[in-house]
């Protein structure tokens, strides 16, 4: 992890920014750029959108193919926002909250994620749901479903 984690924009419930440029920014005299992607959504729609923008076509896209690997820095991270956060290709992230499930799934992948501070689980249904629930292409279809279920129907 870097040195200094840099802030969550104001409004953001999440952003991401390349790990070289987080890892970088106290050797030069400029700072941190701004993130390439910031979100103030809630529960795991910043994530599932942040899916939608890295599989799109456009300058977001593009931006997040040549920034190689990711750095997210999130508010709250559950089971249900690693097994997210992997599938989105981000294997460095920092959170101010975390559940043990999320730490779990990281930890399963290799990956690494720090926190501010470490509970049993988020009181989310979907923490509770994904409980048990070991590989992310397993958790894929049920986040899905979850999310969908959510949405107002299209008329």
């Amino acid at each position: 992890l870097p040195a200094a984690l840099p802030p969550l924009p104001v409004g953001a419930s999440m952003a991401i920014w390349p790990l070289a440029a987080v890892l970088d920014a106290g050797n030069g005299p400029g700072g941190l750029e701004p993130p390439l992607y910031c979100n103030g959504g809630k529960w795991l729609h910043p994530l599932f959108d942040l899916l939608e923008v890295e599989a799109g076509v456009g300058d977001e896209a593009e931006a997040f193919a040549a920034a190689g690997e990711l750095f997210l820095h999130d508010r709250v991270i559950g089971r249900a926002a690693a097994f997210l956060a992997l599938r989105a290709g981000i294997r460095t992230a920092y959170a101010d909250l975390v559940s043990d499930g999320a730490v779990a799934v990281f930890e399963a992948a290799g990956a690494t994620l720090a926190w501010g501070e470490r509970i049993p689980a988020i009181g989310c249904a979907t923490e509770a749901e994904l409980r048990d629930v070991r590989d992310g292409d397993a958790a894929w279809p049920l986040l899905l479903a979850r999310r969908n279920a959510g949405r107002p129907a299209e008329a």
